[in-house]
């Protein structure tokens, strides 16, 4: 969310990153999760005279088909479910300065069987970003909205938004660049600790082996806010990418056996005029998830035309 590239895809983290280097791209992003369930992202930036940096875009989770049954286990067919988000980010920058300003729009709406919601959520983000000391710095408010039809009536859920903070600095004389990223914000205890009856913090409520002391404690929840990477810049057309989220290391992973629970890796190569990146995050045992996206800059197009 504070990473100043030539990725599109950062731009859905934080609006601000939208500048004029970003428009007349398309991008397209398909993931493939856990059972069967698939994830898709397409959008479009552009120049608005008007308004600044624009982006147009989509996101949609498919969860598949299911089995229906009723109450006495008859198979009446089946059903479907999903969630969708339509995106519309505009991006400014405050004149003679590093900072710059976008805000996100994004209807969003979920179907699943004869269940049906919609709301509206936003993004508001600010970046600073100074060139010459290769370093930038970013600051999110994340899906904070409001739920206008609920899956059923008399049955309101809220939205939960995310407060983030970004940090990327590039070293001048080596091909790597540094983020540290801090999630939720806005709610420090991620961890759920809870007073027992000697008024010791416990991770628990129902265990009095989980306590800890405080410095354990202030450090285990300072983690969980906590992602990190770095990203090799091999060359103008190649990057290695490397991250890190220990938060879901803390509450995915297992005491027997971690493995790569909460390490992701990726790369990007720019071949022809298309830009091709692939990402696998590591969730549990279990397995993990795959991405794999493709974008091109529609003026290059144009001027190859031109020369013809």
């Amino acid at each position: 969310m504070s990473v100043v590239s030539n990725e599109p895809s950062f731009l859905f983290q934080n609006p601000a990153l939208l500048s004029d280097s970003l428009t007349n791209i398309a991008f397209l992003a398909t993931s493939k999760y856990f059972a069967d369930v698939y994830y898709g992202t397409a959008a479009y930036t552009f120049k608005e005279k008007h308004i600044g940096s624009m982006l147009v875009g989509v996101q949609h989770v498919n969860y598949g088909s299911f089995d229906a049954f009723d109450e006495l286990g008859n198979n009446t067919g089946s059903f479907k479910a999903a969630d969708y988000a339509l995106y519309i980010s505009a991006s400014r920058s405050f004149a003679d300065s590093n900072f710059s300003y976008g805000i996100t729009l994004k209807p969003v709406y979920s179907s699943y069987e004869a269940y049906h919601s919609w709301g509206l959520v936003a993004d508001a983000g600010v970046l600073y970003y100074n060139p010459k000391a290769l370093f930038s710095a970013g600051l999110v408010l994340k899906d904070f909205g409001y739920q206008f039809k609920s899956y059923y009536s008399d049955h309101h859920e809220p939205i939960d938004a995310d407060l983030q903070l970004g940090l990327t600095k590039k070293l001048k004389h080596a091909p790597l660049r540094i983020s540290l990223t801090l999630m939720h914000l806005e709610h420090w205890n991620m961890a759920g600790y809870v007073k027992d009856e000697a008024n010791a913090d416990v991770l628990n409520a129902d265990s009095s082996s989980n306590k800890r002391t405080n410095l354990d404690k202030w450090s285990d929840e300072f983690l969980r806010h906590v992602i990190v990477s770095t990203d090799f810049i091999l060359s103008k057309n190649f990057y290695v990418a490397l991250g890190y989220n220990f938060q879901r290391r803390k509450e995915l992973g297992t005491d027997t056996r971690m493995a790569t629970t909460g390490l992701s890796w990726g790369f990007g190569l720019k071949i022809y005029r298309f830009q091709f990146h692939y990402a696998r995050a590591a969730y549990n045992l279990a397995g993990a998830s795959n991405m794999i996206s493709i974008s091109s800059r529609i003026n290059d197009w144009y001027k190859k035309a031109e020369k013809l």
